[in-house]
């Protein structure tokens, strides 16, 4: 399994490391993780909805009326791994095609 799958599970371990640097990042920095664009950028976004959807928005402490994990920056967490291995499955999925025809070619090249 793992030496089928190697390209998603790097994309994986790739979102597991960014996810808690971006989480990390937040309480030194006001400016995004730049590795981590599309995933601090969703965890923001998936925040809000937290917010409107689980909590409640008109209250002045909004951010304490949500789950824990939902909250900035430990959202960022699970939303860059789904984020990246959504990535990485779509690059494998494209790849195992390419890689097929790409050795097929090479077998033919090898015979006289």
């Amino acid at each position: 399994m793992i030496r089928r799958n190697k390209i998603l599970i790097l994309f994986l371990l790739y979102g597991l490391v960014v996810g808690f640097i971006s989480a990390w990042w937040w309480n030194f920095s006001d400016s995004l993780f730049l590795p981590n664009i599309p995933g601090m950028l969703i965890g923001d976004k998936a925040y809000s909805l937290s917010v409107e959807i689980c909590g409640n928005p008109s209250s002045s402490q909004a951010h304490y009326s949500i789950p824990w994990i939902l909250r900035v920056p430990q959202i960022y967490i699970p939303i860059t791994v789904i984020f990246w291995g959504l990535v990485g499955l779509i690059v494998q999925s494209c790849w195992k095609p390419i890689k097929g025809r790409l050795s097929h070619a090479e077998r033919k090249k090898v015979r006289p």
